[in-house]
């Protein structure tokens, strides 16, 4: 029998999706399982994206569109890029619309990598980085960081990974899982030393607008970078849209050209209902964001004082996105993994929670804190009772 895609073989699955399947299993078989894993707002989408859905629906806006996506959308997204994160260079020509923010950045790679390519990532990362980059083709290089460092990568670690071989940094501020972020000062001392090797960077900024205690910025905003920055966003996360699949990247002309071709061969256009939904969003729901945003920092106000009462685990304080990196270092043995104990949180304790083997480096836990109070306080009751079942 003929061999399988030798790329498709060495990507793993993405273990956040593998969790919140098992999550959903057990609470159909009637467990009271309460979920901390998945990325996902827990808010209504916006009325005012809801209704333009059912307009577009209603007015015949049901066919192809550009596989860019719809010169409108495009438009507002560049002004959105130019106003607010200072990415000058943004127009309608240089946005691609696409299926999420997780699609741009498959776009993305697939447009700047060729075979023997290597890519940078920064762990903790995202759990679908190094899988993406094998599936175009290239290499994933991964530099971690510490919690002496507040997981922040130092500009002048990056010199040791340059080389021919470098196609791409994937920087990603606010961090999923631990919700750190990159001061101003402190991407331009990166943009200082990238700006020293002609490789692309890829910003993942999905969660730009759920912050807590630093104001975010675009790395693309610093000049010496900005021609070879590709920035992601989407609809996602600051719009509860995750089911919509609408993310939007812009970046150098050439770059996004050629990713526009991957698209275009790849899934066409995105949904035609769900880009009239998002161009309301991005128009008419601030206060939609800001409302959530404020409900979840209550809600990450209360995780982290209900976590400094457990004794043995201390959570990192996020400054965005809405998860508690969780450090549980103490608790592991030789007989006793990361992955060990967030099994057994879900299968005995019924809470969902994603081990850090999945973000690159275990003695850690992601919690997601889009959910209501009771569950959290519910969720960690349970985890403080686990952590007594282990001493007793």
């Amino acid at each position: 029998m003929r061999q399988l895609s030798q790329r498709v073989l060495a990507a793993s699955e993405s273990q956040t999706l593998s969790i919140a399947a098992r999550a959903k299993q057990l609470a159909r078989e009637g467990h009271d399982v309460i979920s901390l894993a998945v990325g996902e707002p827990d808010f209504p989408t916006p009325e005012c994206a809801r209704r333009a859905a059912i307009a577009a629906i209603e007015e015949g806006k049901t066919r192809y569109t550009e596989s860019s996506g719809i010169l409108e959308l495009r438009r507002a997204v560049a002004e959105k890029f130019r106003t607010e994160n200072h990415l000058l260079l943004a127009s309608e020509e240089s946005v691609l619309i696409s299926c999420g923010a997780k699609h741009s950045i498959m776009n993305a790679l697939h447009a700047i990598c060729n075979p023997g390519d290597r890519v940078i990532i920064i762990a903790p990362y995202w759990v679908s980085y190094p899988a993406m980059v094998t599936l175009a083709g290239a290499e994933p290089v991964v530099i971690p960081t510490s919690p002496a460092d507040n997981f922040k990568l130092h500009p002048e670690r990056l010199r040791d990974y340059f080389d021919d071989r470098l196609a791409c940094v994937i920087i990603n501020s606010p961090c999923n899982p631990t919700g750190v972020m990159y001061t101003r000062q402190e991407l331009a001392a990166l943009a200082d030393v990238l700006a020293e090797h002609e490789c692309y960077i890829i910003s993942d900024e999905i969660y730009e607008k759920l912050t807590y205690t630093t104001r975010h910025v675009s790395i693309g905003s610093f000049e010496q970078v900005a021609h070879r920055t590709i920035t992601v966003n989407g609809c996602s996360k600051a719009y509860a849209m995750t089911g919509w699949r609408i993310g939007f990247m812009t970046g150098p002309a050439h770059v996004i050209a050629q990713a526009a071709k991957v698209q275009s061969q790849d899934t066409s256009n995105p949904t035609s209902i769900a880009q009239y939904a998002a161009l309301a969003a991005l128009q008419h729901a601030a206060t939609d964001v800001e409302h959530m945003r404020l409900c979840f920092e209550q809600r990450r106000k209360l995780l982290l004082d209900l976590f400094a009462a457990v004794p043995a685990v201390r959570a990192l304080p996020p400054d965005g996105a809405f998860y508690v990196w969780l450090d549980i270092r103490l608790l592991l043995t030789e007989q006793r993994t990361t992955a060990d104990i967030a099994t057994e949180l879900l299968e005995r304790y019924y809470v969902a929670t994603v081990p850090g083997e999945a973000f690159g480096m275990a003695g850690y836990l992601r919690l997601s804190f889009a959910t209501s109070d009771e569950h959290i306080k519910r969720a960690v009751e349970r985890v403080a009772t686990f952590l007594e079942s282990l001493n007793s």
